[in-house]
């Protein structure tokens, strides 16, 4: 059994500016920023849409997905960076982010899809649970009335 280390976000906007100060890999890194944000595979963000609120659309999803940290989307500049002509560049746009991945430059896509889901989790409140003295008094009070 191998373990994983779960990137810090610094790690994580460390890599997106790095890959981005280059010029022949603002693409790469625009994809490595939209897997980050939204805690999707470089195949499912294939054919997204924007929403006006910075939510984005997915083929295979119903509801529109949130960016785990909207401020990364600005910081990204991720809407005003997307390659124009996308889907043209789409297939180029994986080979590149594979080829950085290989070569050691970035994070594993899965090492950044673990980290979204680990501070998904931390991030989302869990359903209040009533204290059980507090079940008792409410169950008490709407047996009396």
């Amino acid at each position: 059994m191998t373990l994983r280390t779960v990137p810090q976000d610094q790690e994580i906007l460390d890599q997106f500016f790095s890959l981005s100060a280059r010029p022949s890999l603002e693409k790469v890194a625009w994809l490595f920023g939209m897997v980050a944000v939204y805690g999707k595979t470089p195949e499912e963000l294939e054919h997204f849409t924007w929403n006006d609120d910075y939510t984005i659309n997915l083929q295979c999803k119903k509801r529109s997905v949130r960016p785990l940290h909207p401020q990364w989307v600005f910081l990204f500049q991720l809407k005003e960076k997307q390659p124009p002509k996308l889907k043209s560049c789409w297939n180029k746009i994986l080979k590149g982010l594979s080829k950085e991945q290989d070569a050691g430059l970035v994070l594993p896509i899965e090492d950044v899809l673990l980290a979204h889901k680990v501070r998904k989790l931390y991030y989302t409140p869990s359903k209040r649970q009533w204290p059980v003295a507090s079940q008792k008094k409410r169950s008490h009070l709407l047996c009396s009335v």
